[in-house]
């Protein structure tokens, strides 16, 4: 079965949902534009960076979870690697490149502009304040990501080994920082909260959402079904809930507090992430058509892209002396429109010939194809 029927419309949607509140909250964040009573999504929609790294955790480990549960092929290590490359490294070194030429003046000196640049194609730039945010400040997502990716091996096999315990053990651990950076007081500063063992929790939850999905999805009733749904429905509220809560903080006692009590709470971001895919993914058709709808799937095609470049679009336009009105407005069809572009053209023939070359090698003999699914 190829990627594009293996998808999970449910997780394209989510998928969708957490862009459109990245891209929602980067746009009012630089045009200072609000939208009324709805503005409070905008305001926490940096929590829309959770639940990529859910969907992350979840895609990742679905093909080995086919593979444990249903006899599915199990994709190698080399060609999970190759994958991941293929997926990300192409339209992250465009980004870069473009983006250290265009603030090319925010380099102290010749030697910063290097270290800027190595520890970015390192993926390193996390772990230093310096270079943190010092090109893009979206890319410290793609750090985390990449780091991740690196353990991914060790933490899937252990996965496949104690699904429930694995993942009970990336929670604490997650837990464990979250509580360490309190103690130092550093709970609210960006950089510290903000590194891949604070979201260890968040990937073992998409995992173990995969995991779950596998092992259940062909034996619910419809009666369960029907249950599914007002789980999936309850879930949705408590994170609308959410998302008015953090925007409450922020606005009552500033981004600091703001981030405080997200560092307090990201505990909790797991679980519900988990229940909603989970009871939203066997829910009833009716309501996986909507969390399914096509806009979203849309976003969630050309979501990394759009990831990357949103908030410089909106940077460049309300630098250009646009109103705020205008650079926000303008900001989300232009990033749109950017990310569409570099996605057809780059990233999914790049990913085409990926997935076409396992085949290729093994009609010359070279070495046994292995189909793959995971995203």
């Amino acid at each position: 079965m190829s990627d594009a029927v293996d998808r999970l419309d449910v997780l394209d949607g989510l998928r969708g949902i957490a862009i459109a509140l990245v891209v929602w909250y980067h746009a009012w964040l630089v045009s200072g534009f609000t939208a009324g009573a709805m503005n409070f999504i905008a305001e926490a929609g940096f929590l829309g960076v959770d639940l990529f790294f859910f969907i992350s955790g979840f895609c990742l480990f679905y093909p080995y979870a086919r593979a444990q549960l249903e006899g599915a092929p199990k994709p190698t290590i080399r060609r999970f690697f190759l994958r991941r490359a293929a997926k990300i490294l192409p339209s992250y070194l465009l980004a870069l490149v473009i983006f250290s030429a265009v603030y090319r003046d925010r380099f102290a000196s010749p030697q910063d502009a290097a270290v800027q640049i190595a520890s970015h194609l390192s993926f390193l730039h996390t772990l230093d304040p310096a270079t943190f945010g010092g090109i893009s400040g979206p890319l410290w997502t793609i750090g985390i990501e990449a780091q991740f990716y690196l353990i991914f091996p060790l933490v899937c096999a252990a996965f496949c080994y104690c699904p429930f315990v694995t993942y009970a053990g990336m929670a604490a651990i997650g837990e464990g920082y979250r509580l360490g950076i309190t103690s130092a007081h550093l709970d609210a500063t960006f950089w510290a909260f903000n590194q891949l063992p604070a979201y260890l929790g968040v990937f073992g939850a998409g995992m173990l959402a995969a995991h779950l999905i596998v092992a259940v999805r062909r034996r619910t009733t419809q009666a369960e079904r029907r249950w599914l749904t007002l789980a999936a429905f309850g879930a949705l509220v408590l994170a609308v809930a959410g998302l008015a809560e953090v925007a409450g903080i922020d606005r009552r006692a500033g981004i600091d507090a703001c981030y405080a009590w997200v560092n307090a709470h990201r505990f909790a971001i797991g679980p519900l992430c988990l229940i909603l895919a989970v009871s939203s993914t066997l829910a009833v058709e009716r309501w996986r058509a909507v969390v399914g709808m096509r806009p979203l799937v849309f976003l969630s095609v050309i979501s990394y892209n759009l990831y990357l470049w949103n908030l410089e679009i909106v940077f460049w336009l309300r630098s250009a002396g646009l109103s705020p009105a205008l650079s926000f407005w303008l900001a989300i069809p232009g990033s749109v429109a950017v990310a569409t572009a570099v996605t057809f053209v780059l990233e999914r023939p790049i990913l085409q010939v990926s997935a076409r070359r396992p085949a290729v090698l093994a009609a010359t003999g070279r070495h046994a194809a292995v189909p793959v699914r995971s995203r």
